[in-house]
């Protein structure tokens, strides 16, 4: 599983997490509530959130233990987790280059000559 997912992926991981950690009382929840309507309005108020997965683990691990969190308090709770990495930042990252001939001979007569000193 990858750290990065859609908004819909999100909002399905984060109530079936919460439905295993709340049971039936999360369910009873939104009794009378058009899912579509309780879907669409998490999505609105997430956002962004809804797409980095440790994100919302850093949420669901500060919920309250009593009490589902509503969608603005989830939010709060998710404004305090880890960073979200822009995805170029993690694809760009600088290939490493092999040190040259030259300097890797300058610090090994270095060494030799710091290690013969001692």
């Amino acid at each position: 599983m990858t750290d990065f997912c859609n908004p819909d992926s999100g909002f399905d991981y984060i109530f079936s997490r919460l439905g295993a950690i709340y049971g039936a009382s999360f369910a009873r929840h939104w009794e009378g509530i058009d899912p579509q309507m309780i879907r669409q309005e998490w999505i609105n108020q997430l956002g962004i959130y809804l797409t980095y997965r440790p994100r919302m683990d850093y949420a669901i691990n500060c919920c309250d233990p009593n009490f589902p969190p509503s969608a603005l308090k989830f939010k709060e709770l998710c404004g305090n987790g880890p960073s979200i990495p822009h995805p170029t930042a993690i694809e760009n990252k600088p290939a490493t280059k092999p040190m040259p001939p030259e300097i890797r001979a300058q610090l090994a007569a270095l060494r030799k000559k710091i290690t013969n000193n001692v």
